[in-house]
Parts: C-alpha cells; sequence; structure tokens
C-alpha cells in the first residue's frame, strides 16, 4: 500500500499515531486495524514515525494536513500496474486558507519539521 493512501486511511479510521522516546506508538479504536492494515503500518513504519512527530503533508499549494476523504477514479484506461497509484485521489485541508483539495497520493509529501515551523511562524 502507497505511504499516502495508508495515512489516508489510518485518518479517517481515526487511528491516532505518536512519536515517543520509545518508539511509534498507535492508538485505534476496537477493530479498526485489520491485518492488511498492520502489514502497510509494518512496512512504513519509519514513515509514520515521521508523520506523528509532524503531521502535516506538503503539496504544489502548500503545506496542509490529510482529510481522510478520499475519492474514487475510473481506471479503464490505466494499466494494472499502475492501478493503485490511480485509483484514488485523497483530501487534503490547506493551512492558509481551510480549504479541502484532492490530490493523487503521488503529488502528497511528508512535510518536514522545518516546514512546518516556518508556517507557524507566519
Amino acid at each position: 500500500m502507497m505511504l499516502m493512501l495508508l495515512l489516508t486511511e489510518l485518518v479517517q479510521l481515526d487511528v491516532k499515531l505518536a512519536a515517543e522516546p520509545d518508539g511509534l506508538h498507535v492508538q485505534a479504536p476496537a477493530g479498526a486495524l485489520t491485518e492488511n492494515l498492520r502489514q502497510a503500518m509494518t512496512a512504513h513504519k519509519a514513515a509514520l514515525l515521521r508523520f506523528a512527530a509532524c503531521p502535516y503533508v506538503e503539496t504544489i499549494d502548500g503545506l496542509g494536513m490529510l482529510t481522510g476523504n478520499r475519492t474514487e477514479q475510473d481506471l479503464t484506461l490505466v494499466a494494472p500496474q499502475r492501478q493503485e497509484a490511480w485509483r484514488y485521489k485523497i483530501g487534503v485541508v490547506s493551512l492558509d486558507n481551510g480549504v479541502e483539495r484532492f490530490y493523487w497520493p503521488r503529488m502528497v509529501l511528508l512535510a518536514s519539521q522545518e516546514d512546518s515551523q516556518i508556517h507557524e511562524r507566519r
């Protein structure tokens, strides 16, 4: 599972991630974490820890926060090996103006702590 799709799913399921000195702590509603989600979380553990420490994402429009919303796209003309990357657009609410926009998962990156600190100073 692609990282941004995983993070969107975790936000949608109200899974809380916390970066603690002893590692990543996960708090999830009972039954929310399926075996597939657990496997994806294990595969992306380092990125989840970064996200827990700085829960912002970077888009072409600036910093934002994942909303957990997604829209499904028609895959009629998409090659099977690319379908995961093109199946959904994910929602990101802008920190600048509060507007939610939808992006392809590969257009969204984890923000750095430096980016978030610069934004908070404004």
